[in-house]
Protein backbone atom coordinates (compact mmCIF):
# COMPACT_ATOMS: atom_id res chain seq x y z
CA UNK A 1 0.00 0.00 0.00
CA UNK A 2 2.83 2.09 0.48
CA UNK A 3 4.53 2.05 -2.99
CA UNK A 4 0.66 2.80 -4.31
CA UNK A 5 0.41 5.68 -2.06
CA UNK A 6 4.13 7.14 -3.38
CA UNK A 7 3.36 6.16 -6.69
CA UNK A 8 0.14 8.07 -6.67
CA UNK A 9 1.77 11.49 -4.56
CA UNK A 10 4.24 11.06 -7.38
CA UNK A 11 1.62 11.05 -10.29
CA UNK A 12 -0.16 13.93 -8.47
CA UNK A 13 2.79 15.95 -8.20
CA UNK A 14 3.52 15.41 -12.03
CA UNK A 15 0.29 16.05 -12.79
CA UNK A 16 1.11 19.90 -11.17
CA UNK A 17 4.60 20.89 -12.41
CA UNK A 18 2.95 19.53 -16.00
CA UNK A 19 0.10 22.37 -15.54
CA UNK A 20 2.51 24.92 -14.43
CA UNK A 21 5.09 24.69 -17.52
CA UNK A 22 2.02 24.42 -20.08
CA UNK A 23 0.35 27.84 -18.18
CA UNK A 24 3.74 29.53 -18.08
CA UNK A 25 4.37 28.99 -22.06
CA UNK A 26 0.86 29.99 -23.20
CA UNK A 27 1.65 33.39 -21.14
CA UNK A 28 5.09 33.70 -22.39
CA UNK A 29 3.76 32.61 -25.91
CA UNK A 30 1.42 36.05 -25.24
CA UNK A 31 3.79 38.12 -24.28
CA UNK A 32 5.92 37.09 -27.32
CA UNK A 33 3.70 38.10 -29.70
CA UNK A 34 3.22 41.61 -28.13
CA UNK A 35 6.66 42.28 -29.20
CA UNK A 36 7.48 44.35 -32.44
CA UNK A 37 8.66 42.38 -34.41
CA UNK A 38 7.75 39.34 -32.62
CA UNK A 39 9.98 36.41 -32.81
CA UNK A 40 8.57 34.10 -35.36
CA UNK A 41 11.23 31.22 -34.09
CA UNK A 42 10.58 31.11 -31.06
CA UNK A 43 6.26 30.92 -31.48
CA UNK A 44 6.73 28.46 -33.98
CA UNK A 45 8.20 26.01 -31.32
CA UNK A 46 5.60 23.76 -30.08
CA UNK A 47 3.76 23.79 -26.94
CA UNK A 48 3.89 21.43 -24.50
CA UNK A 49 1.11 18.49 -25.33
CA UNK A 50 -2.13 18.33 -23.62
CA UNK A 51 -2.98 14.94 -22.64
CA UNK A 52 -5.93 12.99 -23.92
CA UNK A 53 -9.36 13.04 -21.89
CA UNK A 54 -9.43 9.99 -19.85
CA UNK A 55 -12.74 7.55 -20.89
CA UNK A 56 -15.80 8.39 -18.65
CA UNK A 57 -16.82 4.84 -17.20
CA UNK A 58 -20.52 5.28 -18.54
CA UNK A 59 -22.62 2.66 -19.98
CA UNK A 60 -21.63 1.42 -24.09
CA UNK A 61 -24.25 3.12 -26.31
CA UNK A 62 -26.83 0.75 -27.88
CA UNK A 63 -25.54 -1.53 -30.46
CA UNK A 64 -25.37 -0.43 -33.86
CA UNK A 65 -27.43 -2.76 -36.22
CA UNK A 66 -25.08 -5.65 -38.00
CA UNK A 67 -25.55 -3.93 -41.71
CA UNK A 68 -23.01 -6.67 -42.79
CA UNK A 69 -25.91 -9.42 -42.48
CA UNK A 70 -27.24 -10.30 -45.67
CA UNK A 71 -30.45 -9.27 -46.36
CA UNK A 72 -33.09 -11.42 -47.87
CA UNK A 73 -33.42 -11.12 -51.84
CA UNK A 74 -36.72 -9.63 -53.06
CA UNK A 75 -37.50 -9.74 -56.96
CA UNK A 76 -41.15 -8.63 -56.51
CA UNK A 77 -40.69 -5.30 -55.65
CA UNK A 78 -39.78 -2.60 -57.38
CA UNK A 79 -35.76 -0.65 -57.79
CA UNK A 80 -37.11 1.82 -55.88
CA UNK A 81 -37.65 -0.36 -52.69
CA UNK A 82 -35.15 -2.67 -53.50
CA UNK A 83 -32.46 0.28 -53.22
CA UNK A 84 -33.94 1.10 -49.66
CA UNK A 85 -33.70 -2.18 -48.63
CA UNK A 86 -30.55 -2.72 -49.19
CA UNK A 87 -29.12 0.49 -47.92
CA UNK A 88 -31.23 0.68 -44.79
CA UNK A 89 -31.55 -2.70 -42.34
CA UNK A 90 -34.67 -1.67 -40.73
CA UNK A 91 -36.32 -0.57 -43.82
CA UNK A 92 -40.30 -2.52 -44.31
CA UNK A 93 -41.10 -2.14 -47.93
CA UNK A 94 -44.49 -3.71 -46.83
CA UNK A 95 -45.41 -0.69 -44.34
CA UNK A 96 -42.89 2.26 -47.02
CA UNK A 97 -41.38 3.16 -43.67
CA UNK A 98 -38.29 2.69 -41.70
CA UNK A 99 -39.18 1.72 -38.64
CA UNK A 100 -37.73 3.72 -35.39
CA UNK A 101 -38.18 4.17 -31.47
CA UNK A 102 -36.66 7.63 -30.95
CA UNK A 103 -37.85 8.67 -27.57
CA UNK A 104 -36.48 4.89 -26.23
CA UNK A 105 -32.92 4.84 -28.16
CA UNK A 106 -32.86 8.47 -26.49
CA UNK A 107 -33.51 6.85 -23.16
CA UNK A 108 -31.97 3.70 -23.58
CA UNK A 109 -28.19 4.84 -25.06
CA UNK A 110 -28.38 8.59 -25.12
CA UNK A 111 -28.74 8.76 -29.09
CA UNK A 112 -30.40 11.86 -29.82
CA UNK A 113 -33.58 11.00 -32.32
CA UNK A 114 -32.39 13.49 -34.98
CA UNK A 115 -29.34 10.89 -35.86
CA UNK A 116 -31.72 9.13 -37.62
CA UNK A 117 -32.80 11.37 -39.96
CA UNK A 118 -32.55 10.06 -43.51
CA UNK A 119 -30.54 12.39 -46.05
CA UNK A 120 -29.41 14.29 -44.25
CA UNK A 121 -26.02 14.51 -45.47
CA UNK A 122 -25.72 16.75 -48.28
CA UNK A 123 -24.43 13.85 -50.85
CA UNK A 124 -27.72 11.52 -50.17
CA UNK A 125 -30.18 14.91 -49.35
CA UNK A 126 -31.47 15.04 -53.27
CA UNK A 127 -30.92 11.25 -54.60
CA UNK A 128 -34.30 11.46 -55.21
CA UNK A 129 -34.77 14.72 -57.23
CA UNK A 130 -32.39 14.98 -59.92
CA UNK A 131 -33.61 18.30 -61.07
CA UNK A 132 -33.08 20.01 -57.86
CA UNK A 133 -29.56 18.10 -57.21
CA UNK A 134 -28.60 19.45 -60.60
CA UNK A 135 -29.73 23.10 -60.01
CA UNK A 136 -27.45 22.89 -56.84
CA UNK A 137 -24.53 21.59 -58.87
CA UNK A 138 -25.35 24.24 -61.32
CA UNK A 139 -25.10 26.96 -58.74
CA UNK A 140 -22.11 25.55 -57.07
CA UNK A 141 -20.17 25.91 -60.65
CA UNK A 142 -21.01 29.64 -61.43
CA UNK A 143 -20.23 30.47 -57.26
CA UNK A 144 -16.63 28.70 -58.06
CA UNK A 145 -16.12 30.44 -61.24
CA UNK A 146 -17.22 33.82 -60.24
CA UNK A 147 -15.44 34.55 -56.82
CA UNK A 148 -13.29 36.77 -55.76
CA UNK A 149 -9.71 35.07 -54.34
CA UNK A 150 -10.28 34.27 -50.28
CA UNK A 151 -8.92 37.14 -48.27
CA UNK A 152 -8.57 37.83 -44.86
CA UNK A 153 -7.38 41.11 -42.35
CA UNK A 154 -7.27 41.16 -38.04
CA UNK A 155 -10.61 42.54 -36.48
CA UNK A 156 -8.66 45.49 -35.33
CA UNK A 157 -8.88 46.63 -39.21
CA UNK A 158 -12.49 46.04 -39.36
CA UNK A 159 -13.55 49.62 -40.33
CA UNK A 160 -10.58 49.95 -42.87
CA UNK A 161 -13.58 48.34 -45.41
CA UNK A 162 -15.26 51.56 -45.07
CA UNK A 163 -16.70 52.53 -47.84
CA UNK A 164 -16.77 49.23 -49.64
CA UNK A 165 -20.73 47.77 -49.26
CA UNK A 166 -21.21 43.85 -49.07
CA UNK A 167 -24.79 41.99 -50.09
CA UNK A 168 -24.59 39.71 -47.19
CA UNK A 169 -22.52 39.89 -43.87
CA UNK A 170 -22.27 36.94 -41.75
CA UNK A 171 -21.60 37.15 -37.88
CA UNK A 172 -20.57 34.49 -34.89
CA UNK A 173 -19.91 36.67 -32.12
CA UNK A 174 -17.46 35.39 -29.60
CA UNK A 175 -19.73 36.75 -26.49
CA UNK A 176 -17.15 36.33 -23.25
CA UNK A 177 -17.01 38.25 -20.04
CA UNK A 178 -15.46 41.54 -22.24
CA UNK A 179 -18.09 41.50 -25.46
CA UNK A 180 -21.71 41.32 -24.63
CA UNK A 181 -24.35 42.83 -26.53
CA UNK A 182 -23.90 46.31 -26.24
CA UNK A 183 -20.38 46.15 -27.79
CA UNK A 184 -21.60 44.41 -30.80
CA UNK A 185 -24.42 46.67 -31.30
CA UNK A 186 -21.73 49.23 -31.30
CA UNK A 187 -19.98 47.28 -34.83
CA UNK A 188 -19.96 49.49 -37.68
CA UNK A 189 -22.78 47.04 -39.74
CA UNK A 190 -24.70 50.06 -41.13
CA UNK A 191 -21.61 51.89 -42.96
CA UNK A 192 -20.91 48.17 -44.76
CA UNK A 193 -24.11 47.07 -45.42
CA UNK A 194 -25.50 47.29 -48.96
CA UNK A 195 -28.65 48.44 -49.52
CA UNK A 196 -30.52 45.88 -50.66
CA UNK A 197 -28.33 42.87 -47.94
CA UNK A 198 -28.80 40.69 -45.78
CA UNK A 199 -27.37 39.18 -42.52
CA UNK A 200 -27.40 36.04 -40.43
CA UNK A 201 -26.33 35.95 -37.18
CA UNK A 202 -25.67 33.21 -34.98
CA UNK A 203 -27.95 34.37 -31.49
CA UNK A 204 -27.57 30.80 -29.55
CA UNK A 205 -29.52 27.88 -28.52
CA UNK A 206 -32.51 29.90 -27.37
CA UNK A 207 -31.90 29.07 -23.61
CA UNK A 208 -30.59 32.98 -22.61
CA UNK A 209 -31.50 36.23 -24.23
CA UNK A 210 -30.36 35.42 -27.73
CA UNK A 211 -33.19 35.49 -29.68
CA UNK A 212 -34.45 38.72 -28.22
CA UNK A 213 -31.28 40.60 -28.04
CA UNK A 214 -30.56 39.36 -31.56
CA UNK A 215 -33.49 41.26 -33.07
CA UNK A 216 -32.92 44.23 -31.43
CA UNK A 217 -29.34 44.27 -32.47
CA UNK A 218 -30.70 43.35 -36.07
CA UNK A 219 -33.16 46.65 -35.62
CA UNK A 220 -30.37 49.09 -34.97
CA UNK A 221 -28.17 47.95 -37.72
CA UNK A 222 -31.47 48.88 -39.74
CA UNK A 223 -32.20 45.13 -40.54
CA UNK A 224 -35.90 43.11 -40.38
CA UNK A 225 -35.74 40.01 -39.27
CA UNK A 226 -36.98 37.56 -41.95
CA UNK A 227 -36.15 34.16 -41.17
CA UNK A 228 -34.71 31.91 -38.11
CA UNK A 229 -32.35 29.17 -39.52
CA UNK A 230 -32.01 26.28 -37.16
CA UNK A 231 -28.70 23.85 -36.62
CA UNK A 232 -30.00 20.32 -35.54
CA UNK A 233 -26.74 18.76 -34.06
CA UNK A 234 -26.29 15.38 -33.13
CA UNK A 235 -24.18 12.60 -30.99
CA UNK A 236 -23.68 9.94 -33.58
CA UNK A 237 -19.99 10.33 -32.90
CA UNK A 238 -20.13 11.66 -29.53
CA UNK A 239 -22.46 10.36 -27.42
CA UNK A 240 -21.25 8.36 -24.66
CA UNK A 241 -24.29 6.48 -23.76
CA UNK A 242 -27.27 7.60 -21.46
CA UNK A 243 -27.46 10.32 -19.06
CA UNK A 244 -24.06 11.78 -20.17
CA UNK A 245 -25.30 15.19 -21.99
CA UNK A 246 -23.55 17.99 -20.59
CA UNK A 247 -25.55 19.24 -17.64
CA UNK A 248 -27.58 22.30 -18.62
CA UNK A 249 -30.03 24.50 -16.40
CA UNK A 250 -33.21 24.11 -19.38
CA UNK A 251 -36.26 21.63 -19.04
CA UNK A 252 -34.90 20.24 -22.46
CA UNK A 253 -32.09 19.01 -23.51
CA UNK A 254 -31.29 21.73 -25.90
CA UNK A 255 -29.79 20.18 -29.23
CA UNK A 256 -29.86 23.26 -31.92
CA UNK A 257 -28.51 26.73 -32.82
CA UNK A 258 -30.13 29.53 -34.04
CA UNK A 259 -29.62 32.03 -36.48
CA UNK A 260 -31.11 35.11 -36.84
CA UNK A 261 -31.86 36.34 -41.45
CA UNK A 262 -32.37 39.77 -41.83
CA UNK A 263 -33.21 42.17 -44.85
CA UNK A 264 -32.43 45.27 -45.48
CA UNK A 265 -34.40 47.30 -48.30
CA UNK A 266 -36.87 45.59 -50.29
CA UNK A 267 -36.72 42.37 -52.41
CA UNK A 268 -39.22 41.18 -53.88
CA UNK A 269 -38.74 37.28 -54.83
CA UNK A 270 -40.95 37.62 -58.45
CA UNK A 271 -39.28 40.57 -59.69
CA UNK A 272 -35.56 40.67 -58.39
CA UNK A 273 -34.73 36.68 -59.01
CA UNK A 274 -31.53 38.45 -60.12
CA UNK A 275 -30.50 39.07 -56.54
CA UNK A 276 -31.98 36.13 -54.56
CA UNK A 277 -33.11 32.51 -55.36
CA UNK A 278 -35.90 31.33 -52.72
CA UNK A 279 -36.31 28.18 -51.40
CA UNK A 280 -33.53 26.75 -53.06
CA UNK A 281 -32.43 25.28 -49.62
CA UNK A 282 -34.50 24.50 -46.11
CA UNK A 283 -34.20 26.67 -42.86
CA UNK A 284 -33.17 23.32 -40.76
CA UNK A 285 -29.40 22.06 -40.86
CA UNK A 286 -28.49 18.95 -39.31
CA UNK A 287 -24.55 17.95 -38.35
CA UNK A 288 -22.47 16.30 -35.70
CA UNK A 289 -20.13 19.51 -35.35
CA UNK A 290 -16.59 19.79 -35.30
CA UNK A 291 -14.77 17.92 -32.14
CA UNK A 292 -11.89 19.88 -32.66
CA UNK A 293 -13.37 22.94 -32.36
CA UNK A 294 -17.13 22.76 -30.24
CA UNK A 295 -18.08 26.71 -30.93
CA UNK A 296 -17.93 25.68 -35.18
CA UNK A 297 -20.93 26.56 -37.27
CA UNK A 298 -22.28 23.98 -40.03
CA UNK A 299 -19.90 24.48 -43.45
CA UNK A 300 -23.32 24.23 -44.74
CA UNK A 301 -24.39 27.72 -44.19
CA UNK A 302 -22.12 29.27 -46.66
CA UNK A 303 -23.65 27.09 -49.50
CA UNK A 304 -27.08 28.07 -48.21
CA UNK A 305 -26.24 31.84 -48.20
CA UNK A 306 -24.61 31.29 -51.76
CA UNK A 307 -27.34 29.34 -53.40
CA UNK A 308 -30.13 31.64 -51.79
CA UNK A 309 -28.11 35.73 -52.38
CA UNK A 310 -26.50 36.02 -56.25
CA UNK A 311 -24.41 38.72 -54.71
CA UNK A 312 -20.66 38.25 -55.24
CA UNK A 313 -19.65 40.96 -52.46
CA UNK A 314 -19.77 38.16 -48.83
CA UNK A 315 -18.16 39.20 -45.63
CA UNK A 316 -17.75 37.41 -42.34
CA UNK A 317 -17.05 38.74 -38.93
CA UNK A 318 -15.51 36.86 -36.11
CA UNK A 319 -14.15 34.20 -38.66
CA UNK A 320 -11.51 31.55 -37.75
CA UNK A 321 -8.90 30.40 -39.40
CA UNK A 322 -9.18 26.81 -39.56
CA UNK A 323 -12.45 27.17 -41.17
CA UNK A 324 -13.79 30.17 -42.15
CA UNK A 325 -11.35 31.27 -45.09
CA UNK A 326 -13.63 30.65 -48.08
CA UNK A 327 -13.57 31.56 -52.29
CA UNK A 328 -15.56 34.44 -52.40
CA UNK A 329 -15.22 35.87 -49.31
CA UNK A 330 -13.57 39.23 -46.82
CA UNK A 331 -12.89 37.04 -43.47
CA UNK A 332 -12.60 39.43 -40.34
CA UNK A 333 -10.56 37.02 -38.06
CA UNK A 334 -11.35 37.15 -34.01
CA UNK A 335 -8.72 38.16 -32.03
CA UNK A 336 -5.92 35.84 -31.80
CA UNK A 337 -6.76 33.77 -35.38
CA UNK A 338 -4.56 35.80 -37.50
CA UNK A 339 -1.40 33.92 -36.30
CA UNK A 340 -2.67 30.87 -36.74
CA UNK A 341 -3.49 31.59 -40.34
CA UNK A 342 0.11 31.37 -40.62
CA UNK A 343 0.68 28.03 -39.40
CA UNK A 344 -1.66 26.95 -41.90
CA UNK A 345 -0.04 28.32 -44.12
CA UNK A 346 3.42 27.28 -43.42
CA UNK A 347 1.99 23.76 -42.91
CA UNK A 348 0.29 23.90 -45.97
CA UNK A 349 -3.48 22.76 -44.27
CA UNK A 350 -6.04 21.42 -46.53
CA UNK A 351 -8.58 23.73 -44.58
CA UNK A 352 -6.57 26.96 -46.12
CA UNK A 353 -7.93 27.79 -49.89
CA UNK A 354 -5.37 28.33 -52.55
CA UNK A 355 -4.22 32.17 -53.21
CA UNK A 356 -5.65 32.94 -49.85
CA UNK A 357 -3.75 36.48 -49.36
CA UNK A 358 -4.74 39.49 -47.03
CA UNK A 359 -7.23 41.89 -47.79
CA UNK A 360 -5.61 44.48 -50.16
CA UNK A 361 -8.24 47.60 -50.94
CA UNK A 362 -6.99 47.85 -54.80
CA UNK A 363 -6.89 44.04 -55.75
CA UNK A 364 -10.18 43.24 -53.83
CA UNK A 365 -11.76 46.34 -55.78
CA UNK A 366 -10.28 45.41 -59.45
CA UNK A 367 -11.29 41.52 -58.87
CA UNK A 368 -14.99 43.01 -57.89
CA UNK A 369 -15.24 45.10 -60.64
CA UNK A 370 -14.28 42.48 -63.05
CA UNK A 371 -17.31 40.39 -62.01
CA UNK A 372 -19.34 43.11 -62.18
CA UNK A 373 -18.55 43.42 -66.09
CA UNK A 374 -19.71 39.22 -66.32
CA UNK A 375 -22.67 40.73 -64.06
CA UNK A 376 -24.13 43.16 -66.18
CA UNK A 377 -22.73 45.92 -64.20
CA UNK A 378 -24.03 44.65 -61.23
CA UNK A 379 -21.57 42.53 -58.35
CA UNK A 380 -24.16 39.32 -58.57
CA UNK A 381 -23.36 35.43 -60.24
CA UNK A 382 -24.51 35.66 -63.81
CA UNK A 383 -27.49 32.91 -64.63
CA UNK A 384 -28.37 30.78 -67.56
CA UNK A 385 -31.67 29.77 -68.68
CA UNK A 386 -31.27 26.04 -67.55
CA UNK A 387 -30.68 27.42 -63.78
CA UNK A 388 -33.88 30.11 -64.64
CA UNK A 389 -35.73 26.78 -65.78
CA UNK A 390 -34.76 24.61 -62.53
CA UNK A 391 -35.30 27.29 -59.75
CA UNK A 392 -37.77 27.36 -57.65
CA UNK A 393 -40.80 30.03 -58.71
CA UNK A 394 -42.95 32.28 -56.38
CA UNK A 395 -46.11 30.26 -55.48
CA UNK A 396 -49.32 30.34 -56.50
CA UNK A 397 -51.40 31.97 -53.57
CA UNK A 398 -54.81 29.25 -52.64
CA UNK A 399 -57.40 30.01 -54.15
CA UNK A 400 -56.38 31.97 -57.10
CA UNK A 401 -57.31 30.46 -60.15
CA UNK A 402 -57.21 32.36 -63.16
CA UNK A 403 -59.91 33.15 -65.28
CA UNK A 404 -62.20 32.97 -62.30
CA UNK A 405 -65.86 31.27 -62.27
CA UNK A 406 -69.08 31.56 -60.21
CA UNK A 407 -72.24 33.76 -60.21
CA UNK A 408 -72.59 36.43 -58.69
CA UNK A 409 -75.43 39.43 -58.28
CA UNK A 410 -75.16 43.05 -57.08
CA UNK A 411 -77.76 45.38 -55.96
CA UNK A 412 -77.95 48.77 -58.23
CA UNK A 413 -77.59 52.04 -56.60
CA UNK A 414 -80.26 54.67 -57.14
CA UNK A 415 -80.15 57.88 -55.09
CA UNK A 416 -78.64 56.27 -51.99
CA UNK A 417 -75.03 56.48 -50.54
CA UNK A 418 -72.79 53.92 -51.33
CA UNK A 419 -72.51 51.29 -48.06
CA UNK A 420 -68.54 49.77 -47.69
CA UNK A 421 -68.24 46.09 -47.25
CA UNK A 422 -65.70 44.93 -44.66
CA UNK A 423 -63.84 42.24 -46.35
CA UNK A 424 -64.46 38.57 -45.27
CA UNK A 425 -61.99 36.30 -43.47
CA UNK A 426 -59.67 34.55 -45.77
CA UNK A 427 -58.20 31.14 -44.93
CA UNK A 428 -58.87 32.14 -41.52
CA UNK A 429 -57.49 35.58 -41.38
CA UNK A 430 -59.65 37.89 -39.59
CA UNK A 431 -60.98 41.04 -41.24
CA UNK A 432 -58.83 44.28 -41.08
CA UNK A 433 -59.37 46.43 -38.45
CA UNK A 434 -61.31 49.83 -38.64
CA UNK A 435 -57.69 51.77 -37.68
CA UNK A 436 -55.81 50.06 -40.16
CA UNK A 437 -52.35 51.67 -41.82
CA UNK A 438 -52.38 53.45 -44.89
CA UNK A 439 -51.79 51.97 -48.03
CA UNK A 440 -54.26 48.89 -47.42
CA UNK A 441 -56.13 47.83 -50.11
CA UNK A 442 -60.32 48.40 -48.79
CA UNK A 443 -62.84 46.42 -50.82
CA UNK A 444 -64.53 48.57 -52.92
CA UNK A 445 -67.90 49.61 -52.39
CA UNK A 446 -70.65 46.82 -53.42
CA UNK A 447 -73.84 47.58 -52.14
CA UNK A 448 -75.88 50.67 -52.13
CA UNK A 449 -79.37 51.65 -50.98
CA UNK A 450 -82.55 51.92 -53.68
CA UNK A 451 -83.67 49.42 -56.43
CA UNK A 452 -82.86 50.09 -59.44
CA UNK A 453 -81.86 46.70 -61.60
CA UNK A 454 -80.59 43.97 -60.68
CA UNK A 455 -77.48 42.97 -62.69
CA UNK A 456 -76.35 39.24 -62.87
CA UNK A 457 -72.54 39.10 -63.34
CA UNK A 458 -71.19 35.58 -64.67
CA UNK A 459 -67.26 34.64 -64.66
CA UNK A 460 -66.28 31.84 -67.50
CA UNK A 461 -63.87 29.30 -65.87
CA UNK A 462 -60.29 28.35 -67.96
CA UNK A 463 -61.21 24.90 -67.69
CA UNK A 464 -64.64 25.85 -69.96
CA UNK A 465 -63.08 27.58 -72.32
CA UNK A 466 -62.54 31.13 -70.90
CA UNK A 467 -59.69 33.39 -70.52
CA UNK A 468 -58.09 35.81 -67.88
CA UNK A 469 -61.36 38.62 -67.00
CA UNK A 470 -63.97 37.23 -69.28
CA UNK A 471 -67.23 37.60 -68.09
CA UNK A 472 -70.74 37.70 -68.96
CA UNK A 473 -73.38 40.35 -67.79
CA UNK A 474 -77.11 39.67 -67.54
CA UNK A 475 -79.29 42.47 -66.85
CA UNK A 476 -82.95 41.81 -65.08
CA UNK A 477 -85.86 44.22 -64.96
CA UNK A 478 -85.51 46.12 -61.98
CA UNK A 479 -87.60 49.27 -60.48
CA UNK A 480 -86.26 52.74 -59.69
CA UNK A 481 -88.28 53.82 -56.47
CA UNK A 482 -88.41 57.90 -58.01
CA UNK A 483 -90.58 60.59 -57.98
CA UNK A 484 -93.42 58.08 -59.03
CA UNK A 485 -92.03 57.66 -62.32
CA UNK A 486 -91.21 53.58 -63.41
CA UNK A 487 -88.35 52.78 -65.49
CA UNK A 488 -87.06 49.53 -67.22
CA UNK A 489 -83.15 48.84 -67.81
CA UNK A 490 -82.42 50.15 -71.35
CA UNK A 491 -79.03 49.56 -71.29
CA UNK A 492 -76.25 46.64 -70.71
CA UNK A 493 -72.33 47.24 -69.66
CA UNK A 494 -70.03 44.47 -68.97
CA UNK A 495 -66.28 45.47 -68.17
CA UNK A 496 -64.04 42.65 -68.59
CA UNK A 497 -60.03 41.71 -68.43
CA UNK A 498 -58.50 44.72 -65.95
CA UNK A 499 -55.02 45.25 -66.14
CA UNK A 500 -52.87 47.26 -63.94
CA UNK A 501 -49.84 48.03 -62.78
CA UNK A 502 -47.93 45.86 -60.15
CA UNK A 503 -49.33 46.72 -56.21
CA UNK A 504 -48.91 46.14 -52.95
CA UNK A 505 -51.27 43.74 -51.01
CA UNK A 506 -50.69 45.81 -47.52
CA UNK A 507 -48.46 47.75 -46.38
CA UNK A 508 -44.22 47.24 -45.58
CA UNK A 509 -44.38 44.60 -42.46
CA UNK A 510 -42.24 45.52 -40.17
CA UNK A 511 -40.49 42.25 -40.06
CA UNK A 512 -39.61 41.88 -44.09
CA UNK A 513 -40.91 42.27 -47.28
CA UNK A 514 -44.48 41.90 -48.50
CA UNK A 515 -45.33 40.20 -51.70
CA UNK A 516 -46.38 42.29 -54.69
CA UNK A 517 -48.77 41.05 -57.23
CA UNK A 518 -50.93 42.56 -60.07
CA UNK A 519 -54.33 41.89 -61.65
CA UNK A 520 -52.66 39.72 -63.86
CA UNK A 521 -51.15 37.60 -60.87
CA UNK A 522 -54.62 36.10 -59.86
CA UNK A 523 -56.27 39.50 -58.97
CA UNK A 524 -58.47 39.82 -62.17
CA UNK A 525 -61.99 41.29 -61.31
CA UNK A 526 -63.36 38.45 -63.70
CA UNK A 527 -66.81 38.49 -64.70
CA UNK A 528 -67.30 42.12 -63.22
CA UNK A 529 -70.78 43.53 -64.90
CA UNK A 530 -72.31 46.76 -64.73
CA UNK A 531 -75.90 47.41 -65.71
CA UNK A 532 -77.85 50.74 -66.20
CA UNK A 533 -81.32 51.20 -65.91
CA UNK A 534 -82.44 54.91 -67.42
CA UNK A 535 -85.75 56.58 -67.39
CA UNK A 536 -87.57 59.68 -66.38
CA UNK A 537 -87.66 61.41 -63.43
CA UNK A 538 -85.62 61.85 -60.62
CA UNK A 539 -83.66 59.24 -58.67
CA UNK A 540 -84.52 57.02 -61.86
CA UNK A 541 -80.68 56.13 -62.95
CA UNK A 542 -79.30 52.91 -61.03
CA UNK A 543 -76.09 51.49 -61.65
CA UNK A 544 -75.61 47.60 -60.35
CA UNK A 545 -72.26 45.72 -59.99
CA UNK A 546 -72.57 42.05 -60.55
CA UNK A 547 -69.39 39.25 -60.52
CA UNK A 548 -67.64 40.77 -57.39
CA UNK A 549 -69.70 39.26 -54.29
CA UNK A 550 -69.96 36.14 -54.79
CA UNK A 551 -67.57 33.25 -54.99
CA UNK A 552 -64.57 35.49 -54.28
CA UNK A 553 -62.38 32.39 -54.59
CA UNK A 554 -63.47 31.17 -57.59
CA UNK A 555 -63.14 34.94 -59.02
CA UNK A 556 -59.59 35.37 -58.28
CA UNK A 557 -60.39 37.92 -55.82
CA UNK A 558 -59.01 36.33 -52.96
CA UNK A 559 -56.14 38.59 -52.61
CA UNK A 560 -58.35 41.34 -51.29
CA UNK A 561 -59.76 42.55 -47.80
CA UNK A 562 -56.70 40.55 -45.64
CA UNK A 563 -53.72 42.37 -43.95
CA UNK A 564 -49.94 41.78 -44.76
CA UNK A 565 -48.19 39.04 -45.12
CA UNK A 566 -45.15 38.10 -42.50
CA UNK A 567 -42.07 37.51 -43.35
CA UNK A 568 -40.17 37.63 -46.50
CA UNK A 569 -42.24 36.17 -49.15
Amino acid sequence: MSSMDSAQQTLAAHTKLVSRVRYAQRTHRRQLRSLHPPPTQLLSLPLLPSPPPSPSPSPPSSPLLDTQQPRPQRPDLPPAKRARLVRYANYVPEEETIRNDYSQRYVDGGEWPQNWVLGAEPEWRFEEYPKQQRLLNLKKESVDSHAVPPSYLPFQQLSSLHPHKFDVILLDPPFSSSFGWDELQELPIQSLAADPSFIFMWVGSGAGEGLERGREVLAKWNYRRCEDIVWVKTNVNSNRGPGTDPPTTSLLTRTKQHCLMGIKGTVRRSTDSWFVHCNVDTDVIIWEGDPEDPTRKPPEMYTLIENFCLGTRRLEIFGRARSSLRRGWVTVLAEGEEDRVQDLIRERASSVPENVRRWDKDSWEDAVKQLSSIGGGKCVLPSTSEIETLRPKSPTRTGATPGGGGVSGGVGVSGGVPLSVPGAARNGRPPMAQNQTPNQVVVPPMMGMGMANMPMGVGIPVEMGGWGGMGMNMNMPGMNMGMGNMSMPMMGMNVDGMTGAPMWVGPEGTEGAMWEGSVGDGMMMNGMGMGMGMGTGMANMGIGMGGMMGAMNGLGMNQWSHGPYEGFQ
